[in-house]
């Protein structure tokens, strides 16, 4: 999995299936204290292949009360994976986006 990837080996397990990677970087613990915080909300970073259900995970993220920062393909979900700069960061998208160098 660290080789290819979160995203691409999830998606072998998941055949057919419009996967977006996301909620997947910080502990439930965070979520709960964190979702619908005043602004700037915390960002979430999500990654897919399919840009319908890349917007329809962005929804859910806002529903949920945090800000979504697309980082790209579901390949990119490899740069929020465990280990790396996009992993267990309570930070806002701004912030996010500096630490993986996503244009703004």
């Amino acid at each position: 999995m660290e080789r290819e990837g979160v995203g691409i080996t999830s998606q072998k397990y998941l055949p057919g299936t419009h996967l977006v990677r996301a909620f997947n970087t910080l502990s439930y613990t965070i979520f709960v204290r964190e979702a619908n915080r005043p602004d700037p909300k915390l960002a979430i970073p999500i990654a897919g292949d399919d840009g319908e259900a890349l917007a329809i995970a962005a929804g859910l993220v806002r529903d949920a009360g945090f800000e979504p920062v697309v980082v790209g393909k579901l390949v990119d979900a490899r740069r929020f994976q465990r280990g790396t700069p996009g992993y267990g960061q309570s930070v806002t998208a701004a912030e996010l986006r500096q630490k993986l160098s996503l244009t703004p």
